[in-house]
């Protein structure tokens, strides 16, 4: 049962896509095995992405991972929905997200030789630097690594050098090391799908065919992992049981590629997703429901072409805000909440939700000003090449 000790966590929060590059200059080079970034090599003809929409499904993520612990250590919860149901959901939605927006981002880096080097480059400039300063700052300060009900946390865990290592390294479900800090338990899963994400692109350009067979090859893998299949090891690839969840996110981008005009008013994506809250707990009430919820991002997924872009407003605004520091929230949103709920327990009630609301605000902003965005620049100039492009 090691094997899937991972799997029971509760929510967590996977690490934002890369911005948009700029246009690359043409060139009359050609590459040796690049991939082919859309129909047509300008790059009038990329995937459109209702990106205003996919900002207010991350926003919609974060605030359901947060809501979840901040309910749960106050002893609280919503009804129709469990804490835990709630931050589930809420990391679903964040892996199909995330898969959907990196193949826009492989798609828009063009047709380069190293294509697959950089996208790991950039990748991992941009998760790596923030969580490895996270996880000190938990290990130092002693953080309890979950909050529990009633403003009772759990005890910390035993920082041995291999749990601290793994914990870096963003591999403890590998080599079976607990988690230094709750939410970590997504981010291994991100980051080991980043493995199979250029092969899924290569599928997803394919067209429709090729990427439900690799869906179907991904939900059998994660059977396999998940029923327990006689091979020594394979507790390890306890990402597998994941995969579908991530392809559902691929399929959404090869559903987008066929650029069919969509049908749904912008103004049911917001209804949409409170519904989705909702049917998560109906497809996957238990902590063992795998397949079910692979039903539920696979249904995120189909929805996403399907539904008209939103109106810039002042929602998708905060959205786009909330998707800027979505990973910084992620990262530090539980210790705020022990500082400012357990730490300060005996200060008066106003004082704790005022320390709660300006940490929450600004160690996520003041991360990504010093931490994160100085990580995404070094990444972006290590990979800083003149790019060729088919002709």
């Amino acid at each position: 049962m090691r094997a899937l000790r991972l799997l029971r966590s509760g929510g967590g929060v996977a690490a934002p896509p890369d911005p948009a590059p700029a246009r690359h200059q043409r060139t009359t080079s050609r590459p040796l095995a690049a991939p082919r970034p859309s129909p047509s090599s300008g790059s009038a003809m990329l995937t459109p992405l209702p990106d205003r929409n996919l900002d207010v499904l991350r926003a919609v993520a974060v605030l359901c991972v947060l809501l979840c612990h901040l309910l749960t250590q106050w002893g609280r919860a919503l009804p129709l929905i469990t804490n835990w149901e709630l931050g589930r959901a809420g990391v679903l939605m964040f892996f199909v997200h995330t898969s959907l927006v990196l193949m826009g981002s492989l798609e828009r880096q063009g047709a380069r030789r190293d294509w697959v080097r950089a996208f790991y480059i950039r990748r991992a400039f941009r998760i790596y630097p923030l969580t490895i300063a996270s996880i000190l700052v938990v290990a130092l300060l002693v953080v309890p690594s979950h909050l529990t009900t009633e403003l009772v946390t759990g005890p910390p865990i035993t920082l041995t050098p291999a749990t601290v290592i793994a914990n870096l390294a963003l591999v403890q479900n590998v080599v079976g090391r607990p988690d230094i800090l709750q939410v970590l338990w997504s981010l291994p899963l991100e980051v080991q799908m980043y493995v199979a994400l250029p092969f899924a692109f290569r599928l997803a350009q394919r067209g429709l065919p090729a990427t439900i067979a690799g869906l179907l090859a991904a939900g059998a893998l994660g059977l396999a992992v998940l029923h327990h299949a006689p091979v020594p090891g394979l507790w390890r690839l306890s990402v597998a049981v994941f995969g579908p969840c991530f392809m559902a996110g691929v399929l959404a981008y090869a559903l987008l590629r066929m650029r069919r005009a969509p049908i749904a008013p912008a103004w049911t994506w917001g209804l949409l997703l409170l519904a989705c809250l909702r049917l998560h707990g109906i497809l996957a009430p238990g902590v063992g429901a795998r397949e079910g919820e692979w039903l539920f991002c696979l249904i995120i997924g189909c929805a996403i072409p399907v539904v008209r872009e939103l109106a810039d407003s002042w929602i998708t605004r905060v959205a786009h805000i909330v998707c800027t520091y979505s990973f910084g929230i992620y990262l530090l949103h539980t210790t705020t909440i022990w500082v400012a709920f357990t730490v300060l327990r005996s200060a008066p009630l106003a004082v704790q939700w005022t320390i709660f609301a300006v940490l929450l605000g600004g160690l996520p902003a003041l991360a990504y000003r010093l931490i994160e965005q100085p990580g995404i620049d070094l990444g972006k100039r290590l990979v800083h090449r003149p790019v060729v492009l088919e002709t």
